[in-house]
């Protein structure tokens, strides 16, 4: 499991950054995120082994949803800390797991229109 969390910095704009937390995952509440923030706990994460098949089918993608609201924080004046199974990492290593995952995505479904799976 590839467990990806953030930290957010504790500042005056906390009830900014929940709103944009909540939009990606409405399951934790308010005062959740608030308490996990001025505890300075890791406030949401992502499995980046995820997988929905319905969300597939659907198109949608949760991993980019989780590395938007990462980018919406930032842009709000969030100081994100990102966080890999329990240690510091960062941006750069969360934007290349997903580019491989969308290579690996991508490949695969070239080989399956080749016939390669059949």
């Amino acid at each position: 499991m590839d467990l990806i969390q953030i930290k957010i910095e504790k500042d005056d704009s906390i009830a900014r950054y929940i709103k944009l937390i909540r939009e990606f995952d409405s399951s934790l509440s308010v005062s959740a995120i608030k308490q996990r923030i001025e505890n300075n706990d890791f406030v949401t994460g992502f499995d980046l082994e995820y997988y929905d098949a319905v969300e597939d089918l659907t198109g949608v993608d949760r991993k980019r949803g989780f590395r938007d609201m990462i980018d919406s924080l930032i842009k709000a004046g969030a100081q994100v800390s990102v966080w890999q199974d329990g240690e510091l990492s960062s941006m750069q290593f969360l934007d290349n797991w997903l580019e491989t995952l969308d290579e690996i995505s991508r490949q695969t479904e070239s080989d399956m229109d080749d016939g390669q799976y059949f």
